[in-house]
């Protein structure tokens, strides 16, 4: 089985042991080492991969001028190409990665992955969130 999986997650999840799973994620084919020693920097609470709507993420990655990271336009769209290529094939895609932001759960790994699940019409996606303040927080989010 490959670790990179969505059912590589979930296995781990089943240990209750995400969190591990996420840190191997983003140190290896993630390539996000600056997020994972970040969310090394507190105590995190963590639920999932869960599958939630794609409406209920935000993105914070892209090519319009009001995103967190603004992405060069064909870079962007080459990259989202890509995955769409991948999740077509039938790829085991692994979840998002998100936060919860005061009730916004704000996509911290895995934007061009959404935005390839947006440009397949796709309504639904796993996400793992984590929360500062515990997991109830973040449930009762997901369930609103």
């Amino acid at each position: 089985m490959t670790m990179f999986t969505l059912t590589a997650a979930k296995e781990y999840a089943l240990k209750g042991d995400i969190e591990t799973w996420v840190h191997l994620f983003l140190n290896g084919e993630g390539d996000n080492v600056g997020l994972s020693e970040g969310l090394k920097s507190r105590k995190r609470h963590w639920v999932g991969p869960i599958e939630v709507e794609l409406s209920i993420l935000e993105r914070v990655v892209g090519p319009e001028l009001r995103m967190e990271y603004v992405e060069n336009e064909e870079w962007w769209d080459y990259n989202i190409n890509q995955i769409c290529q991948r999740i077509e094939g039938g790829w085991d895609m692994p979840p998002l990665i998100a936060e919860n932001r005061n009730g916004v759960l704000s996509v911290r790994d895995g934007n061009h992955r959404y935005g390839a699940l947006e440009r397949l019409k796709r309504n639904k996606c796993h996400v793992i969130v984590w929360d500062d303040i515990s997991v109830e927080n973040t449930k009762k989010v997901i369930r609103e």
